[in-house]
């Protein structure tokens, strides 16, 4: 509204006489309007269409299309229909009067032009014209701020609240059946509707909203009721003029039901991942079923890897991702058949290489499944090593998924430390020196030192003894140590542990 007040009126001169133009152009010209020509009716019309002028002064004697027929065809027009016309005549006669009246004519003004009546009745029309739309935009307004289904209300810099709507007084529980609905609140401060705790912030967003017209912001907080309860809003803030001060306007959405659907939508989010988590470990243990040597493996793995995934720093759904992926990291040998998964003897080359596809068949099962397919980096990625020389396809240093480098370490260090039929576990120390010893070759070496070090403040080693040790360790292949466990490791007289080829320690 305070647009309206300042910008210049436009006036769009109609006259098929140069010297008609002229004239009203020097009259009107110091006056502060912005001013427009038309030569004849045609050009009259889309000139209006176009400006949406303030004030048309139209010449009524002009050929072809003369200015009744504009006026006519104007006031037909739903967008200039509004728009004041004053026809500009050298006819006085009452006939051409009424014809003009009929026409849809506003006012008169007689040639030739009385310089000061001419200025008079422009500005005077131009006055009632701007107060007409004052009042309409006012109207509207008050409509909107009736009907909107959110709370509204208008505020000083001070917090006094000069207006609200009928919105605003249902959410806070304003009971004022004697007043108009739009000044119930009126006269009360907005921090008697705002929580202690957001106070400074709300003193802060309105005192920049009420002094400068670009501010705007949106926030979410609790609004107070007047009994003290309170709900979560959604409150946007901006700048308003209001009767000649600077105010804000201050807009409040309750999202007390769309926190409780978002509430729902997270549990039931959670109960489905808690039915897919129980699905794989189902999984899991299908395979344990299968393969007693490796039961109770998978769940501590997961364990051990979450705990070293957190120590590097990774949070949130990438974390669940990453544990997920340890769970089901050997879940592709669900498509080995038995005869070579239980073999108690050596596998041929033939069996071995059909055993280094679990891999593959693991990122062939689980890419299907948008649930899974970012848990896929362990799975399919846990027997690649450092050096490059790993399997299912040789990938090298930092080419190799983060997931799958942080597993790869905690793989080894639970097969060395479970006991096996064919095996007794390593001591604690023996592990640690032979992990640091493929640190750089088999392992990322800055994973390595994390590992170590978490491990030996008890962050990473899991204390379940009444699990089941595992099967394998699958960085060469299971029937690799089935084959020469016999012939790698002993017991000496010192009870202590002979070391152990590399292609034999790791399953």
């Amino acid at each position: 509204m305070s647009d309206m007040m300042e910008r210049a009126s436009t006036i769009l001169i109609v006259d098929d006489e140069p010297f008609g133009r002229d004239t009203l152009g020097l009259l009107l010209g110091t006056q502060g309007y912005h001013l427009a020509f038309a030569s004849n009716g045609p050009e009259a019309l889309s000139q209006a269409a176009h400006l949406r002028p303030d004030l048309i002064l139209l010449d009524v004697m002009m050929p072809g299309m003369d200015g009744f027929e504009v006026c006519r065809r104007l006031r037909e027009d739903p967008h200039l229909a509004d728009v004041p016309i004053i026809l500009v005549t050298a006819l006085d006669d009452q006939a051409s009067r009424l014809q003009g009246i009929q026409s849809g004519a506003d006012d008169f003004i007689s040639k030739p032009f009385n310089r000061i009546e001419l200025r008079a009745r422009v500005r005077t029309i131009l006055r009632l014209n701007r107060y007409r739309r004052l009042m309409e935009e006012h109207e509207k307004f008050e409509r909107l701020f009736k009907l909107s289904p959110d709370g509204l209300m208008i505020v000083a810099e001070d917090g006094t609240i000069l207006l609200a709507n009928p919105a605003l007084r249902w959410m806070v529980g304003s009971e004022a059946p004697h007043q108009d609905e739009t000044s119930a609140l009126a006269g009360l401060s907005l921090w008697d509707l705002t929580d202690p705790d957001c106070l400074g912030q709300w003193t802060m967003h309105l005192h920049h909203a009420a002094s400068d017209p670009a501010h705007a912001v949106s926030v979410e907080t609790i609004i107070v009721r007047l009994d003290g309860t309170t709900f979560p809003a959604e409150v946007t803030i901006g700048h308003m003029a209001w009767n000649g001060t600077q105010a804000a306007q201050v807009s409040v959405r309750d999202c007390t039901q769309r926190k409780q659907a978002e509430a729902e939508i997270r549990q039931s989010r959670a109960e489905l991942a808690q039915a897919y988590d129980a699905t794989l470990i189902g999984w899991v243990q299908a395979l344990d079923l299968r393969d007693k040597e490796t039961e109770g493996h998978s769940l501590r793995v997961m364990e051990m890897t979450t705990r070293l995934a957190k120590a590097l720093g990774i949070r949130g759904e990438a974390l669940e991702h990453l544990r997920r992926g340890a769970l089901l990291h050997d879940i592709g040998k669900l498509a080995i058949p038995d005869r070579i998964l239980l073999k108690p003897g050596p596998l041929t080359e033939e069996e071995r290489e059909l055993m280094r596809k679990h891999p593959v068949y693991a990122y062939e099962w689980l890419q299907s499944i948008p649930y899974l397919r970012p848990a896929l980096d362990i799975p399919y990625c846990h027997h690649e090593r450092w050096d490059g020389s790993g399997y299912p396809r040789g990938l090298r240093g930092e080419a190799i998924p983060l997931p799958g480098r942080i597993f790869a370490v905690v793989d080894v260090w639970d097969a060395l430390r479970s006991d096996r039929p064919y095996r007794p576990a390593w001591p604690e120390e023996a592990v640690r020196e032979y992990i640091r010893s493929l640190a750089g070759r088999h392992f990322d070496p800055h994973i390595v030192e994390v590992f170590l070090a978490c491990q030996g403040r008890g962050q990473t080693q899991e204390q379940e003894p009444e699990r089941e040790p595992e099967r394998e360790l699958e960085q060469e292949g299971p029937e690799h140590e089935r084959e020469n466990h016999r012939s790698t490791i002993h017991r000496g007289n010192s009870g202590s542990i002979a070391p152990m080829s590399t292609s034999a320690a790791f399953r």
